[in-house]
């Protein structure tokens, strides 16, 4: 009877951005769910801010004082933890930062990288860190902005709700274009951001110029996508605001305050659509930077 043959062990999948996130999370497991916590108040806060608005309108214009003490201690309690949430995540996510880079050197030193690349790979690795702080807050804010904003709205008019979703099927079909773009001008511009250290020490001037010009270029191809995007999303914006703007001041009877508590829950909205283009471009570069650590 023959041997089995014997077959290579396929190699393990690489991370993605995700399980680089979740390596990161499990690093400070404890302080990191406390900051989140902080900010989903922070947010269901932000998220009642335009309502009670409303009550204090609608109560001052009939003499009742109720609605403004209501909007005054919601304020109140959003700047609390807004603030607090600020200075708890410096002190988590420097922490994390110091541990996660210290770990990347010695573990890259060790497989024999040349200091170059170790060095320019611990700052880009500064990027997960600011997308755990700074974006991945950013897209829970979106998130309760959008499906917090077009719930809230349901109270007053589905009609403006429909609208919220129509604008935001092409918003989100013209960010997915913008993702796939954005991925190879993050792969060029990282590309020379790890070779940096060897053309600022070898490369004749000649070459060192061309290096920083090429970043340039790259920066500015960025710049001109994300502007792109977003002026495209701000003509459907404009449609939902002057259909909004229809709708809701030919309601029966409708009360000032509502209006505002309307157009804030719609401002709302339309700052968490604003923000999304940002998020695309941070994530595809996070993608091509997992690659490389």
């Amino acid at each position: 009877m023959s041997a089995p043959l014997e077959t290579e062990p396929k190699p393990l999948a690489e991370p993605g951005v995700w399980g680089e996130l979740g390596a990161l999370f499990r690093q400070s497991r404890g302080p990191v769910i406390l900051a989140y916590v902080l900010l989903i108040v922070e947010n269901l806060l932000r998220l009642a801010q335009p309502f009670l608005l409303g009550l204090a309108v609608n109560g001052l214009l009939s003499n009742h004082y109720w609605g403004l003490w209501a909007f005054l201690a919601g304020h109140g309690l959003h700047m609390g933890f807004q603030f607090s949430r600020q200075m708890y995540d410096t002190r988590v996510y420097s922490r994390m930062y110091a541990d996660r880079v210290s770990g990347l050197i010695c573990r890259q030193r060790e497989a024999g990288i040349p200091t170059s690349l170790v060095a320019a790979r611990a700052s880009l690795s500064r990027q997960f860190v600011t997308f755990v702080e700074k974006q991945i807050p950013q897209m829970v804010s979106a998130l309760f902005s959008c499906v917090g904003a077009v719930g809230m709205l349901f109270y007053y008019d589905y009609r403006v709700v429909i609208a919220c979703v129509l604008t935001a099927i092409p918003v989100f079909i013209l960010n997915a274009w913008y993702s796939s773009r954005v991925k190879h001008v993050s792969r060029a511009l990282h590309d020379r951001w790890e070779n940096e250290i060897e053309i600022v020490e070898q490369a004749s001037d000649a070459e060192v110029s061309d290096h920083y010009h090429r970043m340039s270029d790259c920066w500015v191809k960025m710049s001109d996508l994300e502007a792109n995007t977003t002026g495209l999303t701000e003509l459907f914006i404009m449609g939902l605001m002057a259909y909004a703007l229809l709708v809701v001041c030919r309601i029966p009877e409708i009360l000032a305050g509502d209006i505002f508590a309307v157009f804030r829950y719609l401002m709302m909205f339309v700052v968490a659509i604003d923000t999304v283009p940002r998020l695309v471009e941070q994530y595809a570069r996070l993608k091509d930077i997992v690659r490389r650590l």
